[in-house]
């Protein structure tokens, strides 16, 4: 009785409340609707890869295509994308969305769909109509396509009728390309032996899945920024977790749910969905024997979570232990002056395990995060909620350049990077919506890496285990106090050159007159600099030898990978000579 006034209460609720909840949380309109609307198309890579293989077959004339997928799965979706590819004077399109129809009435509906006039009764003078069409659309250079949706509800004789439309071909081309989308039971439908000759004809095939855990988290904020979120709610990791173990990443059964916990945390006055709240969502609008196998699938995790970590504890309490004079010593990490003999060891994240836990988070979030590093490194005003995708370096570049902050590119390797002694960007291999990851390296020591934001909740990480997932493309990111040009010519004059000439003489390369003009001994000082980092000569300065000069500024606090005093600075630099290899960069 409880259950049913609680449920009664809560479409109640949706009835009265639902127009609300979108202003609660900051939406322009309802993020997820059932109704499919072309501004809230997200393409994952099982959709790319649907689409690639339709627009193949279409372009290579291969006359039938077949795609398949479960209920939810997108087929529309594709479908839809595929035909706005098509809409220009290339090509001729025609949809059926109601396949139950006699082979007269299918061929009637193609045909009227083509913008054929047909009156007649008969199934040949109808495929003559069509046939005269296709001629002269195939004269005029253009392709026919014909798209059947829910194909699984034809009738064998219907099925027919369509690779009757097939024959309809020159010697050397198929007149049409026809598109066959259903559900599974259409690969059922068409391995019946009657549709044989049907069946050897599909050349290209492709069955549609469903979304992976990650491209759910993405599709979630994708739909949310579409529909005018600015910050007003927030998924938890562990409640996208539970969406897509709920919903086997449908996105209708997202769409459905996701509606569901937000209706239910607008009525909580929450901001911040969390497991509870979904647990409570499946429980309204999924079946409870889901929610039971979830429950279960849940425990087992954590059951087997504290198994292997007591299997784990007692392998490593079972080690040999390694006298002080063997010649083998073991990676113990004791603190100077310990007299612990046993000390215990902390596992180490792998590439894969840290590939992992780069992938599970929100890459507008880290990106948000990586900016707010630097802001607060150079005390300029941080992001506070952002409209847009944080990619870098384009939106990155922008947002900096109006806080006086400068991006410049750097490839090379991590080693390359830390002779700036300067906080940097660094770009992963990994892809999320918008470009590859990226995170911020604030501080080096002993070979291990001080990253923002952190990793596994841990401060640091090894370098050998972070550099396994970098691309080698990194971003320096720096303030110019002394606005100095980043092109200059030999014999200008002007104020700021006294600054650089400075610069140059903290950092050990100047020694003659501090006069504000480009002399040749000033270009002398910049090459000598450029050659103790491995940076390409240039004469003109260039941006990424100013934006190393920025640590030898003495009269600001400049952030320091190492956090060395100024005055060794000089020293450290002078003893990097005859690099190995050139640092390449925007100049």
């Amino acid at each position: 009785m409880k259950y049913t006034t609680a449920k009664f209460y809560f479409v109640e609720e949706h009835l009265v409340y639902q127009p609300m909840y979108t202003k609660y949380f900051g939406f322009n309109e309802k993020p997820f609707t059932l109704t499919p609307n072309p501004r809230f198309i997200f393409l994952s890579k099982n959709h790319k890869e649907a689409f690639a293989h339709l627009l193949y077959g279409i372009n290579n004339h291969y006359g039938f295509i077949e795609l398949t997928g479960e209920v939810g799965t997108g087929k529309t979706t594709v479908l839809r994308t595929l035909m706005g590819q098509l809409q220009d004077e290339n090509y001729r399109t025609a949809l059926i969305f109601s396949p139950c129809l006699t082979g007269v009435e299918l061929l009637r509906s193609i045909n009227t769909e083509f913008g054929i006039n047909c009156t007649s009764e008969y199934s040949n003078e109808l495929l003559a109509d069509l046939n005269r069409f296709l001629l002269e659309e195939s004269s005029e250079g253009r392709t026919v396509v014909l798209v059947i949706d829910e194909a699984q509800n034809l009738q064998p004789d219907v099925l027919e009728q369509i690779r009757l439309i097939s024959n309809l071909e020159t010697e050397n081309d198929k007149l049409i390309q026809i598109i066959l989308a259903g559900q599974p039971e259409l690969e059922i439908l068409l391995g019946r032996s009657d549709l044989r000759q049907l069946n050897q004809r599909i050349a290209v095939r492709y069955k549609l899945c469903s979304m992976s855990m990650y491209e759910t988290r993405s599709y979630i904020r994708q739909r949310m920024e579409v529909a005018g979120e600015t910050g007003g709610v927030s998924f938890s990791n562990y409640s996208i977790k539970l969406i897509y173990f709920a919903t086997r990443g449908v996105p209708r059964l997202i769409n459905i749910l996701c509606d569901r916990v937000l209706l239910i945390a607008y009525g909580d006055e929450c901001r911040r969905i969390t497991a509870g709240t979904v647990i409570r969502g499946i429980r309204e609008v999924l079946n409870r024997s889901l929610l039971w196998k979830l429950v279960f699938m849940i425990v087992g995790i954590i059951i087997s979570s504290f198994a292997a970590t007591y299997l784990v504890a007692t392998y490593i309490g079972h080690l040999p232990q390694f006298s002080n004079s063997s010649s083998t010593q073991p990676t113990f990490v004791v603190s100077s002056g310990s007299t612990q003999t046993n000390p215990k060891t902390v596992p180490t994240p792998n590439t894969v395990m840290l590939e992992q836990e780069i992938l599970s988070a929100n890459q507008n979030d880290i990106h948000k995060q990586v900016f707010n590093t630097f802001a607060s490194l150079w005390r300029v005003r941080p992001l506070k909620i952002i409209h847009e995708k944080l990619k870098i370096p384009e939106t990155f570049k922008r947002l900096a350049a109006k806080r006086k902050m400068q991006v410049t590119l750097v490839n090379g390797s991590l080693d390359d990077l830390f002779r700036f002694d300067l906080p940097f960007i660094a770009v992963t291999k990994l892809n999320g919506d918008f470009g590859a990851y990226c995170y911020a390296v604030v501080s080096v020591s002993n070979e291990q890496l001080s990253v923002s934001p952190p990793l596994f909740n841990r401060k640091t990480i090894s370098k050998d285990v972070f550099s396994a997932v970098t691309s080698g493309t990194y971003y320096l990111v720096w303030q110019n106090y002394g606005q100095i040009p980043v092109i200059l010519t030999k014999g200008e004059k002007r104020f700021e050159i006294r600054t650089l000439q400075s610069l140059l003489k903290q950092a050990g390369f100047y020694r003659d007159v501090i006069n504000g003009i480009y002399t040749a001994a000033t270009i002398t000082a910049v090459n000598q600099f450029q050659h103790s980092l491995g940076i390409a000569r240039n004469d003109s300065l260039g941006e990424l030898t100013l934006a190393a000069l920025t640590r030898f500024d003495t009269t600001h606090k400049i952030p320091s990978l190492t956090q060395e005093n100024k005055k060794n600075m000089a020293t450290n630099f002078i003893s990097v000579q005859n690099p190995q290899r050139r640092i390449s960069s925007v100049q």
